[in-house]
């Protein structure tokens, strides 16, 4: 049975660290940064996981004691790395996320560790931090790093320092890091050691340092040149795989077909995924395969999210959310993610949409989830 933590501190049998460990703790996290430390943001259980900016170690304190220690998280970067399309900041800091959910017992998720950890140390010299979460294992690794966008090299990809941090996962992981963790530099959230995770699956909820980093950076240099293959190859797999994709989701007379799981899915509100599912699936249907205006598509997709609250909180900013994957969605001719692949990037979303709405789905000969015409 999970505790929060405001519980468990009336049971007199169980020991906690005293309020100032949280300041020492945090004082070992915010090691990994580099300048400037403030403006950043955090969350805590009080603030329903929204994010919300403070301006100095002391005001984290203050909302991490406020909340009782329960999810403590901080980003890893700080305020303003991006300004008006322009990056700003380096993607210095590498975010693996090794989830229990993931394997099939602790044995195997322990092997991925160590398998993950020779491999950073193989490719990079590195030692990081790792954090037991009650979920599984968070992997630290403070790097140092260059803006992509400044360089020649990198012209023609779509921002391709973010590309890097999702890149440096699942490289150093052997894909073997959480599907459904896409780390960003305004979402790239890392809980403190001793503070308390409210979704801890087994035992304790406290978060445990398994390993502290050793305070080297290991130069980005030393991924470079497989960073940048892995650009040119998802963007020639991109390719192939619009016009693929742009084949199956016309007639032969032209027409655009209509998806009938997704017009469920937006007939229904969800309390979870909605991160993923409004860019990856909704707001590319709405505008390429509907041909709805943007001005269309806006109330439409509101209209869902403001329903989606009412199940479970927003803890983002959801004008901001419809409006970038809109004008994303329009800007790249982006189709929607197919089941087949949804069901390989995020199986909780996938799963949660073929237990809601089976009636809407089509077999195809090999078995597969296929979409509709309606």
């Amino acid at each position: 049975m999970k505790y929060l933590r405001v519980t468990r501190y009336m049971n007199d049998n169980i020991d906690f660290p005293p309020w100032h460990d949280i300041s020492l703790n945090l004082e070992f996290i915010l090691r990994h940064f580099t300048e400037p430390i403030f403006p950043r943001t955090i969350s805590t259980f009080k603030s329903q996981g929204k994010q919300f900016e403070v301006f100095s170690k002391e005001e984290m304190i203050k909302a991490y004691q406020e909340s009782d220690l329960l999810d403590c998280r901080v980003n890893a970067y700080p305020s303003y790395t991006e300004y008006k399309g322009i990056q700003r900041y380096p993607p210095n800091f590498i975010f693996a996320d090794l989830d229990r959910s993931t394997f099939g017992n602790v044995g195997v998720l322990e092997s991925a560790l160590q398998t993950t950890l020779s491999t950073i140390r193989t490719k990079i010299n590195g030692h990081p931090s790792v954090l037991w979460t009650g979920n599984g294992y968070h992997i630290y690794q403070p790097i140092e790093a260059v803006i992509f966008e400044e360089f020649t090299q990198f012209e023609g990809f779509e921002k391709p320092s973010l590309q890097f941090l999702r890149f440096a996962e699942t490289y150093l992981t052997g894909a073997k890091s959480d599907h459904s963790h896409n780390p960003s530099f305004k979402s790239c959230m890392i809980r403190v050691p001793e503070s308390c995770n409210s979704k801890a699956s087994v035992g304790n909820n406290e978060v445990k340092i398994y390993q502290k980093w050793d305070g080297y950076r290991p130069p980005i240099s030393l991924l470079l040149g497989t960073f940048h293959a892995y650009l040119v190859d998802q963007k020639i797999e991109g390719m192939k795989l619009k016009k693929k994709l742009e084949k199956q989701y016309r007639t032969a007379v032209g027409k655009v077909n209509s998806i009938r799981w997704i017009e469920a899915l937006l007939q229904t509100p969800i309390g979870d995924y909605r991160k993923n599912a409004m860019p990856l699936i909704l707001a590319p249907y709405m505008v390429n395969i509907r041909k709805l205006s943007y001005g269309e598509s806006f109330p439409i997709l509101k209209n869902w999210l403001m329903k989606c609250g009412e199940l479970r909180p927003l803890d983002f900013d959801f004008d901001y959310m419809i409006k970038n994957s809109l004008n994303t969605a329009i800007r790249k001719q982006r189709l929607p993610m197919r089941l087949g692949t949804l069901k390989e990037k995020n199986r909780e979303l996938y799963d949660l949409i073929c237990k809601n709405y089976p009636e809407t789905l089509k077999k195809d000969k090999k078995g597969g989830a296929n979409f509709c015409q309606v």
